[in-house]
């Protein structure tokens, strides 16, 4: 290996699994995790600690992350995950990908509803949305998925989040403090996805909420525009041709709507009631599977993530 812990041995492959906006990030430190290391040590190439949770309490944002993991069996890099789900530190979410398909992925991420001072989504639907989608991520995907009640705009957990959900069944207006902090952060490489719980009635006050937030926290920018049935959200794990069916009977909307900055879907608005399909034990397939691909799309993009590498030597 060289100095940063990439393979030099035609035996090694080394498989890249960081944010698209990190690619062209300067290395500024590097910190290496190993089956057989220790979590008393430094984290260095020389002495590679033992766990995720060792390693993100001694690396900043922008760091490398050099995973070594030796055999077939990745019964330890599932461990590795898991734990890291439950005990992520100051990250809320990691990804590697391990093979040359698009869901050869392992990694873990924190998800929970978004609270804000007037935005307190209680209703029953939006208990149960968010942790039946982590229940869906750690079953149909490598990436472990935790649930935390809620997390509030602005605070840590929520601008380290790569994914942040925001429904509301409700008018809501958000302070100035807030818009700031959801403007931040969707400059900064985050992803929303905004869900109006109300989707029937026509231009209802949690409709009219929704959207204004992207406008009154981005300005200009924030404005919505229609999501192609092309993009990569709809393709980066499940195939879709386009959005699957909502809680909008009464006026079907074959759509969903997006802001963009230079290009980067950061928002996305769904004026069709997931949250109630998400809450749902069964009958919902179609719908999980879309929030499936938007977690995996917000992760894939998030410019404050990790860059992690996985070194795999072949036995």
């Amino acid at each position: 290996m060289n100095p940063r812990g990439e393979p030099t041995h035609p035996s090694l492959f080394l498989v890249l699994g960081l944010s698209m906006a990190l690619a062209s990030g300067a290395w500024s430190a590097t910190m290496y995790v190993t089956q057989a290391g220790s979590d008393e040590s430094d984290c260095s190439a020389s002495s590679p600690c033992a766990s995720l949770v060792r390693a993100t309490e001694l690396v900043a944002s922008g760091d490398s992350l050099v995973i070594l993991h030796v055999g077939a069996d990745d019964a330890w890099l599932h461990k590795l995950f898991l734990t890291g789900s439950r005990e992520p530190g100051r990250y809320r979410g990691l990804l590697v990908r391990t093979g040359g398909d698009r869901r050869d992925l392992r990694g873990f991420v924190s998800l929970a509803t978004t609270w804000a001072t007037d935005l307190t989504p209680s209703f029953a639907s939006a208990a149960l949305a968010i942790p039946n989608l982590a229940d869906a991520l750690t079953e149909q995907t490598g990436i472990a998925a935790s649930v935390d009640r809620h997390v509030f705009i602005g605070s840590p957990h929520f601008l380290q989040s790569p994914f942040v959900y925001i429904t509301a069944a409700q008018a809501f207006e958000l302070t100035a403090l807030e818009l700031r902090s959801l403007g931040r952060y969707l400059r900064e490489g985050g992803f929303v996805f905004a869900d109006n719980a109300l989707p029937a009635f026509e231009f209802s006050q949690a409709e009219a909420s929704l959207r204004s937030m992207f406008k009154r926290a981005l300005g200009n920018q924030g404005r919505l525009r229609r999501i192609p049935d092309s993009h990569t959200i709809y393709r980066c794990y499940y195939d879709f041709n386009g959005p699957p069916p909502g809680w909008e009977e009464a006026r079907p909307r074959h759509i969903l709507e997006g802001v963009f900055l230079e290009g980067r879907l950061v928002g996305l608005f769904a004026d069709k009631g997931y949250v109630h399909h998400w809450a749902q034990p069964f009958g919902n397939e179609a719908q999980i599977r879309l929030g499936v691909n938007a977690v995996i799309y917000a992760m894939q993009q998030r410019m404050k993530s990790l860059q992690l590498h996985l070194v795999i030597r072949r036995p």
